[in-house]
């Protein structure tokens, strides 16, 4: 069922929702086991992940938000024209049901913004992850 409710969102690129061990729940492009090592323990280090950035298949994403607190991280691909470039956001979320640790990861496109992209994402998360 999120597999089909994530594959039903066309306003992200790609996506991809999955637990603390880099098990993967539902998505809809291929992710590599050691990006999403690194996307779950993003939230460990403001300064390491600002400095580094998100890198999906060796392509950096430059962070310019991070938001401990309410469990997301986001920036995009820096482009002289912002419809030319890349947003992406990684969020977390605990299952009610578990209290594991979730993490979901999208990337947008123009005109796709942040501003619409990620409560997009906390609200996918809180029906497909928090009330679970």
């Amino acid at each position: 069922k999120m597999q089909a409710a994530l594959a039903a969102v066309r306003d992200w690129t790609r996506a991809v929702v999955f637990d603390s061990a880099g098990k993967v729940l539902a998505s809809t492009a291929d992710f590599s086991a050691a990006d999403l090592e690194v996307y779950t323990n993003a939230f460990n280090s403001r300064d390491a992940t600002v400095g580094a950035g998100l890198m999906i298949s060796g392509v950096n994403y430059e962070v310019h938000r991070f938001y401990e607190d309410h469990g997301l991280i986001y920036g995009r691909i820096p482009s002289v024209d912002p419809r030319d470039g890349e947003g992406i956001c990684l969020a977390r979320a605990k299952q009610s049901s578990t209290g594991q640790t979730v993490f979901a990861l999208i990337t947008y496109k123009f005109p796709n913004l942040s501003s619409k992209a990620v409560p997009d994402l906390q609200a996918f998360l809180k029906e497909w992850v928090e009330t679970k």
